[in-house]
Protein backbone atom coordinates (compact mmCIF):
# COMPACT_ATOMS: atom_id res chain seq x y z
CA UNK A 1 0.00 0.00 0.00
CA UNK A 2 3.00 2.07 0.47
CA UNK A 3 4.37 1.91 -2.71
CA UNK A 4 1.06 2.06 -4.31
CA UNK A 5 0.29 5.64 -2.29
CA UNK A 6 4.17 6.79 -3.64
CA UNK A 7 3.39 6.21 -7.32
CA UNK A 8 0.34 7.82 -6.75
CA UNK A 9 1.88 11.09 -5.75
CA UNK A 10 4.04 10.19 -8.92
CA UNK A 11 7.32 9.93 -5.97
CA UNK A 12 8.99 6.58 -7.41
CA UNK A 13 8.50 5.20 -11.03
CA UNK A 14 8.44 1.47 -12.31
CA UNK A 15 11.61 0.95 -15.07
CA UNK A 16 8.42 0.29 -17.39
CA UNK A 17 6.77 3.63 -16.97
CA UNK A 18 9.64 5.49 -18.19
CA UNK A 19 9.58 5.80 -21.86
CA UNK A 20 11.15 8.86 -22.52
CA UNK A 21 12.86 11.99 -21.01
CA UNK A 22 12.51 12.25 -17.24
CA UNK A 23 10.09 15.31 -16.87
CA UNK A 24 12.04 16.16 -13.28
CA UNK A 25 14.93 17.18 -15.84
CA UNK A 26 16.19 19.80 -18.18
CA UNK A 27 18.90 19.11 -20.32
CA UNK A 28 22.32 21.03 -19.41
CA UNK A 29 22.78 21.00 -23.11
CA UNK A 30 26.10 18.25 -22.70
CA UNK A 31 25.12 15.21 -23.84
CA UNK A 32 27.62 13.44 -21.39
CA UNK A 33 26.71 14.66 -18.01
CA UNK A 34 22.93 14.80 -18.93
CA UNK A 35 23.97 10.88 -19.34
CA UNK A 36 25.95 11.14 -16.00
CA UNK A 37 22.54 12.66 -14.34
CA UNK A 38 20.37 10.60 -15.75
CA UNK A 39 18.16 13.31 -17.85
CA UNK A 40 20.35 16.46 -16.68
CA UNK A 41 19.89 19.27 -13.89
CA UNK A 42 16.54 19.35 -11.83
CA UNK A 43 13.79 21.12 -12.96
CA UNK A 44 13.43 23.25 -9.47
CA UNK A 45 15.41 23.46 -6.82
CA UNK A 46 18.95 24.40 -5.14
CA UNK A 47 21.99 23.17 -6.49
CA UNK A 48 25.24 23.58 -5.24
CA UNK A 49 28.36 23.90 -7.61
CA UNK A 50 31.80 23.96 -5.25
CA UNK A 51 34.69 25.83 -7.54
CA UNK A 52 37.30 26.29 -6.13
CA UNK A 53 38.38 29.40 -8.00
CA UNK A 54 36.23 31.92 -10.31
CA UNK A 55 36.90 31.42 -14.01
CA UNK A 56 37.07 27.69 -14.03
CA UNK A 57 34.66 27.00 -16.74
CA UNK A 58 31.34 27.38 -14.25
CA UNK A 59 30.00 29.73 -16.88
CA UNK A 60 30.25 27.90 -19.68
CA UNK A 61 28.58 25.29 -17.63
CA UNK A 62 25.22 26.75 -17.15
CA UNK A 63 24.96 29.06 -20.41
CA UNK A 64 23.98 26.50 -22.79
CA UNK A 65 21.01 26.10 -20.29
CA UNK A 66 20.18 29.56 -19.68
CA UNK A 67 20.76 30.38 -23.32
CA UNK A 68 17.34 28.26 -24.15
CA UNK A 69 15.22 29.60 -21.30
CA UNK A 70 13.70 33.38 -22.24
CA UNK A 71 10.61 33.19 -20.83
CA UNK A 72 10.85 34.56 -17.30
CA UNK A 73 13.98 36.72 -15.89
CA UNK A 74 17.45 35.04 -14.86
CA UNK A 75 18.79 36.43 -12.11
CA UNK A 76 22.88 37.02 -11.29
CA UNK A 77 23.54 38.36 -7.59
CA UNK A 78 27.02 39.13 -6.35
CA UNK A 79 29.27 37.66 -9.68
CA UNK A 80 32.78 37.77 -8.42
CA UNK A 81 33.28 40.00 -11.43
CA UNK A 82 31.64 42.33 -13.83
CA UNK A 83 29.33 40.98 -16.30
CA UNK A 84 30.17 41.27 -19.94
CA UNK A 85 27.36 41.84 -21.63
CA UNK A 86 28.13 41.31 -24.99
CA UNK A 87 30.05 37.88 -24.25
CA UNK A 88 26.48 37.20 -22.70
CA UNK A 89 24.66 37.87 -26.14
CA UNK A 90 26.60 36.06 -28.33
CA UNK A 91 26.54 33.24 -26.36
CA UNK A 92 22.49 33.63 -26.89
CA UNK A 93 21.71 35.77 -23.43
CA UNK A 94 18.60 37.84 -23.84
CA UNK A 95 20.07 40.74 -21.98
CA UNK A 96 16.62 42.10 -21.83
CA UNK A 97 15.26 39.25 -19.35
CA UNK A 98 18.51 39.40 -17.24
CA UNK A 99 18.63 40.96 -14.06
CA UNK A 100 22.27 41.97 -12.39
CA UNK A 101 22.02 42.62 -8.42
CA UNK A 102 24.76 43.69 -6.28
CA UNK A 103 24.94 43.37 -2.97
CA UNK A 104 27.06 44.89 -0.05
CA UNK A 105 27.21 41.77 2.00
CA UNK A 106 25.90 38.52 2.33
CA UNK A 107 22.53 39.28 3.99
CA UNK A 108 21.55 41.33 1.24
CA UNK A 109 22.62 38.89 -1.56
CA UNK A 110 20.52 36.05 0.60
CA UNK A 111 17.28 38.40 0.75
CA UNK A 112 17.36 39.19 -2.55
CA UNK A 113 18.03 35.66 -3.63
CA UNK A 114 14.97 34.61 -1.56
CA UNK A 115 12.54 37.70 -2.89
CA UNK A 116 13.38 37.11 -6.88
CA UNK A 117 12.29 33.58 -6.07
CA UNK A 118 9.12 34.12 -4.08
CA UNK A 119 8.37 36.87 -6.80
CA UNK A 120 7.68 33.99 -9.46
CA UNK A 121 9.12 35.99 -12.14
CA UNK A 122 12.35 34.34 -12.41
CA UNK A 123 13.29 30.61 -14.01
CA UNK A 124 16.67 30.60 -12.87
CA UNK A 125 18.88 32.55 -9.93
CA UNK A 126 23.06 32.31 -9.69
CA UNK A 127 23.92 33.37 -6.61
CA UNK A 128 27.84 33.66 -5.51
CA UNK A 129 27.69 33.51 -1.55
CA UNK A 130 30.44 32.15 0.59
CA UNK A 131 28.56 30.32 2.92
CA UNK A 132 24.78 29.01 3.34
CA UNK A 133 23.06 27.77 6.95
CA UNK A 134 20.80 25.00 7.21
CA UNK A 135 17.76 26.84 7.55
CA UNK A 136 19.08 29.56 4.68
CA UNK A 137 19.62 26.48 2.06
CA UNK A 138 15.82 25.28 2.92
CA UNK A 139 14.24 28.64 2.50
CA UNK A 140 15.62 28.83 -0.95
CA UNK A 141 15.00 25.11 -1.71
CA UNK A 142 11.53 25.73 -1.05
CA UNK A 143 11.32 28.82 -2.56
CA UNK A 144 12.96 27.78 -5.60
CA UNK A 145 10.58 24.64 -6.19
CA UNK A 146 7.37 26.60 -5.09
CA UNK A 147 7.91 29.21 -7.80
CA UNK A 148 9.32 26.82 -10.21
CA UNK A 149 12.83 28.30 -10.82
CA UNK A 150 16.20 26.57 -10.73
CA UNK A 151 18.62 28.29 -8.32
CA UNK A 152 22.92 27.57 -8.96
CA UNK A 153 24.83 28.49 -5.39
CA UNK A 154 28.18 29.05 -6.72
CA UNK A 155 31.28 29.81 -3.84
CA UNK A 156 35.38 29.25 -4.22
CA UNK A 157 35.47 26.57 -1.34
CA UNK A 158 37.31 23.45 -3.09
CA UNK A 159 34.84 20.86 -1.21
CA UNK A 160 30.88 20.93 -1.03
CA UNK A 161 29.29 22.37 2.10
CA UNK A 162 28.12 20.04 5.14
CA UNK A 163 26.18 17.14 3.37
CA UNK A 164 23.16 18.31 6.43
CA UNK A 165 22.33 21.24 3.70
CA UNK A 166 18.86 20.09 1.69
CA UNK A 167 19.89 20.90 -1.68
CA UNK A 168 18.31 18.87 -5.25
CA UNK A 169 22.11 19.01 -6.19
CA UNK A 170 25.35 19.00 -5.06
CA UNK A 171 28.51 18.45 -7.22
CA UNK A 172 32.46 20.05 -7.36
CA UNK A 173 34.47 21.25 -10.01
CA UNK A 174 37.53 20.77 -11.63
CA UNK A 175 39.61 22.42 -14.40
CA UNK A 176 40.35 20.25 -17.64
CA UNK A 177 42.08 21.29 -20.57
CA UNK A 178 38.83 21.13 -22.64
CA UNK A 179 36.29 21.23 -20.06
CA UNK A 180 35.30 20.29 -16.35
CA UNK A 181 35.62 16.90 -13.92
CA UNK A 182 32.61 17.00 -12.19
CA UNK A 183 31.98 14.77 -8.78
CA UNK A 184 28.70 14.32 -8.02
CA UNK A 185 28.27 14.15 -4.11
CA UNK A 186 24.44 14.19 -3.73
CA UNK A 187 21.60 14.51 -6.56
CA UNK A 188 17.72 13.82 -5.33
CA UNK A 189 17.00 10.79 -6.79
CA UNK A 190 20.14 8.48 -7.48
CA UNK A 191 23.33 7.32 -5.90
CA UNK A 192 26.18 9.49 -5.81
CA UNK A 193 28.57 8.28 -9.04
CA UNK A 194 32.01 8.52 -10.33
CA UNK A 195 33.24 11.51 -11.19
CA UNK A 196 32.22 12.83 -14.84
CA UNK A 197 34.07 14.40 -17.73
CA UNK A 198 32.29 17.27 -19.39
CA UNK A 199 34.24 18.06 -22.79
CA UNK A 200 33.60 21.59 -23.88
CA UNK A 201 35.26 21.67 -26.68
CA UNK A 202 32.18 20.92 -29.26
CA UNK A 203 30.46 23.99 -27.96
CA UNK A 204 33.63 26.28 -27.10
CA UNK A 205 36.13 25.12 -29.69
CA UNK A 206 38.82 27.67 -28.57
CA UNK A 207 39.17 25.95 -25.83
CA UNK A 208 42.62 23.33 -26.52
CA UNK A 209 45.00 21.42 -25.33
CA UNK A 210 48.52 23.00 -25.72
CA UNK A 211 51.02 21.70 -28.04
CA UNK A 212 53.05 18.71 -27.13
CA UNK A 213 56.17 20.13 -25.59
CA UNK A 214 54.72 24.00 -24.61
CA UNK A 215 56.40 25.59 -21.94
CA UNK A 216 53.43 25.90 -20.55
CA UNK A 217 51.94 22.48 -18.84
CA UNK A 218 48.37 21.93 -18.43
CA UNK A 219 47.58 23.25 -15.54
CA UNK A 220 44.03 24.27 -13.64
CA UNK A 221 44.24 27.72 -14.84
CA UNK A 222 44.83 26.29 -18.61
CA UNK A 223 40.42 26.21 -19.01
CA UNK A 224 40.77 29.99 -18.52
CA UNK A 225 42.27 30.57 -22.45
CA UNK A 226 38.82 31.78 -23.86
CA UNK A 227 37.24 34.73 -22.15
CA UNK A 228 34.85 34.32 -19.60
CA UNK A 229 31.71 36.43 -20.09
CA UNK A 230 32.83 38.08 -16.68
CA UNK A 231 35.49 41.21 -16.66
CA UNK A 232 37.54 42.57 -13.90
CA UNK A 233 35.60 45.11 -11.37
Amino acid sequence: MVLLQLEKERLVWRARQITGPDPRRQSSFYPSLDAHLQGGWPQTGLVELACGSAGIGELRLLLPLLAQVQSRLQVWINPPAELNGQALAQHGIDLSQTLLIRCQNPQQALWSAEQSLNSGCCSHLILWAPTLTAPQAKRLQVSAKDNQALMFWLHSQAEPSSSALPVSARLSLAPLATGLRLQIHKYQGQWPQHPCQVDMHALWPSLAVPAYGSSHPVTASVSNVVALPLKPR
